[in-house]
């Protein structure tokens, strides 16, 4: 007998949480009956699930099966079933890098995976630079994994659509009509996931940190209990003021519109915790309800502030009201962007005067809905879009605007602008309350989101699916179909039938051998390049002899057997460090190429181009330093590029 064997069962488990599950199985399992039974152990299981996964999908309620008795889940097959849908998401991966056909259904079907897919996603999106596809493979797994944080995200302002279609009765607390349906931290860190990307800092994370936020103010005063409402709702001011977690800490006209100001996540992680007023009063209300005291944000126009509320029949400073008002309850406003003192209600008053508001006073200074909280966080995130488009100083010095992390910023631009129109059309009520009511507004919402949804996200098509078409089906009256069979929203789903069917398609391949004679392709894709007038970089992606215009040339890709009449140059279609966009067409006497020297790695390359690697993928699969150029990966469109 071996010295292992001769170990008490419980060695033996300790031993096997250090050995991989494949490892358990394929070989400590085949040692002998005893290991075999060791190894089938549930609570040996159970560790493996928790330790070699972190992230599940909601319909496996993992957080309460740890909780519950460990004989009543099959631990060992849970495992199991993760494990085979790593290998099968790992199998779509390998094919959308491979090739082109049917990426768009390949991403849908990861998607569909939900939070099981994001372990397997989020080690491909990190994955070593020494990969020989690792741009290809960073950029497509963070696409799905994307489209997966954003259905999340969008699950949670869908609550409110829920919340909208019941009908509240008078009995229902303040908290329940406020709330909308929803929690005030996810409902703002919905935003959050628009641009999460490969970090960390989702839902659950937020709610942590802020539960992490209260416990440490627990800590700091254990008297809190023991305090009445106001110096409750003044002592958590001053903590978090005092511990700089709200308000910005270098407030100027630019700063003040930074995008990262309007995240809730962001705000939660960053070391300066930055916020606008709206954020660090929504900071303050979820930690304050975490303590115990009844606390919402408050949108008075062009500033927010936190209202706190007295329990019923007792005032701020805990005296009870005479018989007869036992329903009555006070309220108090703070500040918590700007600082740890209450807001006199007399100064609100008169700045409510100052901005030409001189009646309904107390319609503005009371508690505000979650979903106008949300909607007035998308209107400050189309506002620090407009300011960093509007804005004529140069691209290196607007960067700090958009960016969020290093070297992120041109791929947060557009899921800025896309979360602010998903949030405009969400917190809206599935049933009108004219049937009549046409909602033009909700109609010209929809409109942009398509747009954007065709032009850069063609991978939400089953979210459009999901959420907006019946809603769609729901606003539109019946008086708006062309028959009375044809629901609104097939037209929407005609044209994601098409986007399907265009991307499962073979596109006939660009040959320069196939030019006509004297016409000449002087650019390669993959080629690093200079623009001659306006100085900016780029990467070449595709080229064509058809001309710059028509949205045939660049999407069909026609053999090139003639010249177009009119001929004079080739064009490009460029990936540009203005913007990040890939839909650039330039005339080859307008660009330069650069030579790199041999051997030069990707920190040779200019900062631009270095800020477009996150998006890069979605063409190339890595820099090759031997011969200056990106890899290319269109080889099926450009085989002799």
């Amino acid at each position: 007998m071996t010295a292992f064997e001769a170990l008490p069962d419980e060695l033996v488990h300790q031993i096997l949480h250090y050995l991989s599950p494949e490892e358990t199985l394929q070989t400590v399992a085949l040692f002998s009956k005893r290991f075999n039974r060791v190894a089938q152990e549930p609570l040996l299981w159970r560790y493996y699930c928790k330790s070699n996964f972190k992230y599940w999908h909601s319909s496996h309620h993992f957080k309460e099966k740890l909780r519950g008795k460990l004989r009543e889940v099959n631990w060992k097959g849970l495992y199991l079933l993760r494990l085979s849908r790593n290998r099968r998401i790992a199998k779509l991966i390998d094919e959308i890098i491979s090739s082109r056909i049917s990426r768009l259904d390949k991403t849908e079907k990861i998607c569909l995976y939900g939070y099981d897919a994001k372990d397997y996603l989020l080690s491909q999106c990190r994955i070593d630079d020494s990969a020989e596809d690792v741009f290809a493979r960073r950029y497509y797994a963070c696409t799905a994994l994307d489209s997966i944080h954003r259905s999340l995200a969008i699950e949670e302002w869908a609550k409110y659509q829920r919340h909208a279609a019941r009908r509240m009765d008078d009995e229902a607390s303040t908290s329940d009509k406020l709330s909308c349906g929803m929690r005030l931290e996810r409902a703002l860190g919905a935003f959050d996931m628009f641009m999460l990307h490969d970090n960390e800092g989702d839902l659950d994370e937020i709610s942590e940190l802020l539960d992490n936020m209260a416990s440490r103010f627990r800590d700091y005063c254990p008297n809190f209990d023991l305090m009445t409402t106001r110096r409750k709702a003044m002592t958590l001011a001053s903590w978090l003021h005092a511990n700089n977690m709200t308000g910005l800490s270098d407030p100027t006209e630019e700063t003040y519109r930074y995008l990262r100001n309007c995240l809730i996540g962001r705000a939660l992680r960053d070391d300066r915790h930055p916020s606008l007023p709206i954020i660090s009063a929504a900071i303050y209300s979820c930690v304050a309800s975490r303590l115990g005291l009844e606390a919402y944000p408050s949108a008075l126009p062009s500033h927010v502030h936190a209202v706190v509320l007295s329990p019923l029949g007792v005032s701020l400073d805990g005296v009870a009201f005479p018989d007869g008002e036992s329903q009555h309850r006070e309220s108090m406003f703070l500040d918590p962007y700007a600082s740890d003192e209450e807001v006199p209600l007399e100064y609100l008053q008169t700045f409510l005067h100052r901005l030409g508001i001189h009646s309904g006073h107390t319609d503005l200074l009371c508690p505000t809905a979650t979903d106008m909280i949300v909607m007035r966080t998308a209107q400050n995130i189309r506002a620090s879009f407009t300011s960093f488009r509007t804005s004529e100083r140069p691209l290196a010095q607007l960067i700090p605007m958009i960016e969020l992390n290093r070297g992120d910023w041109a791929r947060n631009l557009q899921p800025a602008l896309y979360s602010m129109i998903w949030a405009s059309i969400m917190m809206v009520p599935v049933l009108p309350d004219n049937e009549e009511d046409m909602r033009w507004d909700w109609q010209q919402d929809v409109r942009d989101l398509l747009t954007y949804f065709y032009e850069h996200f063609p991978e939400d098509a089953w979210l459009i699916e999901k959420y907006v078409c019946p809603m769609y089906d729901s606003f539109v009256t019946p008086s708006r179909r062309r028959l009375d069979w044809e629901l609104p929203s097939k037209r929407v789903r005609d044209q994601i039938k098409e986007i399907r069917r265009v991307d499962s398609m073979r596109k006939a391949p660009r040959r320069r051998s196939q030019l006509a004679e004297g016409i000449k392709v002087k650019y390669r894709v993959g080629q690093v390049f200079k623009h001659k007038r306006y100085d900016y970089y780029g990467i070449i992606l595709g080229w064509t002899v058809d001309g710059s215009g028509g949205q045939y040339s660049w999407e069909h890709s026609a053999p090139l057997r003639d010249s177009w009449r009119g001929y004079s140059e080739p064009f490009y279609r460029c990936m540009v460090g203005t913007d990040g966009a890939d839909h650039h067409i330039l005339a080859e006497g307008s660009i330069e190429a650069i030579d790199f020297p041999t051997g030069a790695g990707v920190a040779a390359l200019p900062p631009e181009i270095k800020d477009l690697l996150p998006m890069a993928g979605k063409f190339f699969k890595r820099w090759d330093s031997e011969k200056g150029v990106f890899v290319s990966n269109l080889r099926e469109i450009f085989p002799e590029d």
